[in-house]
């Protein structure tokens, strides 16, 4: 079921310079042009966020100390609205302590200013395969989860259980039902999902960590 989304169906990978300092994402601009890259530039995380919606594959050289929102902050945020993108720090102001935090909340690389131009191109260029596998996962991942959710919850109940490995005969008696209602369920489930079987939607499931979300209100 996860075929239904190809690597053709993923959007090319943006590349953003989020700095506050204009000569250096000048400079950065010159350098990635110079590979073919043509970067987005934002002055500030604010503008950042109000350019990018976390629909497309993205590679962001951020950096660390700017105004109003530090680019650790932003950083945190993108975690939560868009954990796909690929970030690689950049700092004049770096130590190991900040470097490590940064590399353990997922960016891709910690680069002190001023960094070798070489490196940097080989951090974006790495950051942009990443962005792009990333980003594909979370396209499947979508997928799925778009799928789990069109189920009732008495079918996201029963599914959360087939989850944790339990049988029909078990599932049956934790939920006072009959086998047979059981597995009409499961038809059910295998139907609405387009899954191949449910044994393959479960894989999907623990594979891309969908949620199951449950409600007192069985359907």
């Amino acid at each position: 079921m996860t075929d239904d989304v190809s690597p053709d169906d993923a959007p090319a990978v943006t590349v953003y310079v989020v700095d506050d300092d204009p000569e250096l994402c000048e400079s950065v601009a010159w350098l990635l042009d110079s590979i073919g890259i043509h970067p987005r530039i934002c002055h500030s995380a604010d503008e950042f966020l109000s350019s990018y919606d976390g629909s497309h594959a993205a590679c962001i050289i951020l950096d660390v100390r700017m105004p109003q929102m530090s680019g650790t902050r932003l950083q945190e945020k993108l975690n939560d609205i868009a954990p796909h993108v690929a970030i690689i720090f950049v700092s004049a102001h770096g130590d190991i302590r900040m470097s490590v935090s940064t590399l353990q909340a997922g960016a891709l690389d910690f680069l002190e200013k001023p960094y070798e131009p070489q490196r940097l191109l080989d951090a974006v260029q790495a950051g942009v395969e990443k962005a792009e596998s990333r980003f594909r996962q979370h396209q499947l991942q979508q997928a799925v989860q778009v799928k789990v959710d069109s189920l009732t919850p008495r079918e996201r109940q029963i599914l959360s259980l087939v989850v944790e490995g339990l049988p029909s005969q078990n599932i049956a008696r934790k939920l006072g039902m009959s086998v047979k209602t059981v597995d009409v369920h499961r038809a059910r489930i295998k139907s609405k999902t387009d899954a191949d079987s449910i044994s393959t939607l479960v894989r999907d499931i623990l594979r891309f960590d969908v949620h199951l979300p449950l409600d007192d209100t069985q359907g």
